[in-house]
């Protein structure tokens, strides 16, 4: 069982899994936000922040993913 702790949410999160992934920025910003829903916790969804992705010129979807799939094994507190 893994169990991660986000500063947004009162509870632990347990074995979450992404459902989905969405980046958010402004042309020309140095970064891009990324957020995520996640499901864990006997199928309940959350919204989390997984921080900023630099904004290179090139980024796509391959990106955004490994970006959010490395960000959230930063919140794993016990594994």
């Amino acid at each position: 069982m893994k169990i991660y702790k986000f500063q947004n949410l009162s509870v632990e999160l347990i074995d979450p899994v992404i459902e989905d992934i969405k980046a958010s920025f402004t042309i020309g910003a140095k970064s891009v936000d990324v957020t995520a829903t996640l499901n864990a916790n006997g199928n309940k969804l959350f919204g989390v922040n997984l921080g900023q992705m630099p904004n290179k010129e090139a980024w796509g979807d391959e990106d955004v993913t490994a970006f959010a799939t490395a960000q959230l094994e930063g919140f794993k507190i016990v594994q």
